[in-house]
């Protein structure tokens, strides 16, 4: 049943299941079951509404471990088409309707006009579970940071709650979005704070040549600026609605402990600067 892994990820391995269609995402040792139910009833209310995401078939147990089986999507992800073209210095077509950053967008808005019965997790104290306590946080950091939460505007839309660009994946040119644990109803900024968040202060792999580095730090701000753009325009938010949230996506990514050192003291640093001046407010 088991077959070759073909996916790592921060709380999981994804496996070829009973063939070329299916696929089971085994949960490492210590997720709870809970956690594996949220993540399923959340795939099937997005699959059932029509939304871009993978079918959930069943939940399995496989070496005492919890799984979900789902259908095979099969393309690169977000971030392998990016790094493609940074290694071959695409540079960013602005008016490219077509963009993988203009289609991220646009996909993150169709799951945000939506609204299921299937996810019921309320985002921000979800939020402030998920962040926890990281160790480059005082608790005076996060105690700022809960209320910083608290004073951010709540909205009722559906939301995906995890929108690293590693869960989407092109499949024959459609987007479709993967791990749905974290989806929670509330305001569609912290979405696209996140992946602003990981475009503005992400650190290559130090085996990164200098040429692509410096390639990427010329790109990196207008990345970002167009995927805002792309979402901008088609939900009517502004990007001084999204900005705020950086503060609270940028702890959920550093809850993740999944960071090279240096974007994790960067996104540490953008962090209490920013709860300095809400403190002080």
């Amino acid at each position: 049943m088991l077959g070759k892994c073909i996916g790592v990820g921060s709380s999981c391995e994804v496996y070829e299941w009973g063939g070329e269609e299916k696929v089971v995402k085994l949960f490492h040792t210590g997720t709870s079951r809970n956690e594996v139910e949220l993540e399923y009833r959340n795939s099937a209310s997005a699959w059932g509404n029509g939304l871009p995401a993978a079918r959930p078939f069943e939940q399995v147990e496989w070496d005492n471990r919890h799984g979900i089986v789902f259908e095979k999507v099969d393309g690169p992800t977000f971030v392998n088409r990016f790094f493609e073209q940074l290694y071959d210095f695409q540079v960013i077509d602005y008016d490219n309707e077509e963009s993988d950053l203009r289609k991220f967008a646009r996909v993150l808005h169709d799951i945000h006009k939506e609204g299921i019965d299937g996810v019921v997790t309320e985002q921000k104290e979800h939020l402030k579970v998920i962040i926890g306590r990281p160790t480059l946080l005082s608790d005076d950091d996060i105690t700022s940071l809960h209320a910083y939460i608290d004073g951010l505007p709540a909205k009722r839309q559906l939301c995906h709650g995890d929108t690293n660009p590693n869960n989407l994946i092109m499949s024959e040119g459609a987007p479709v979005m993967i791990d749905w644990m974290h989806a929670a109803i509330g305001n569609p900024a912290a979405d696209v704070a996140e992946v602003c968040v990981t475009i503005l202060y992400a650190v290559l792999p130090p085996e990164t040549p200098p040429d692509v580095l410096a390639f990427f730090e010329d790109m990196r701000e207008t990345a970002c600026r167009i995927f805002v753009d792309e979402y901008v325009k088609l939900s009517g938010l502004t990007a001084a609605e999204i900005t705020p949230w950086y503060v609270p996506s940028a702890a959920r990514q550093l809850a993740s402990g999944a960071l090279l050192d240096d974007q994790a003291l960067n996104l540490a640093k953008m962090i209490r600067a920013e709860l300095h001046i809400f403190s002080g407010q």
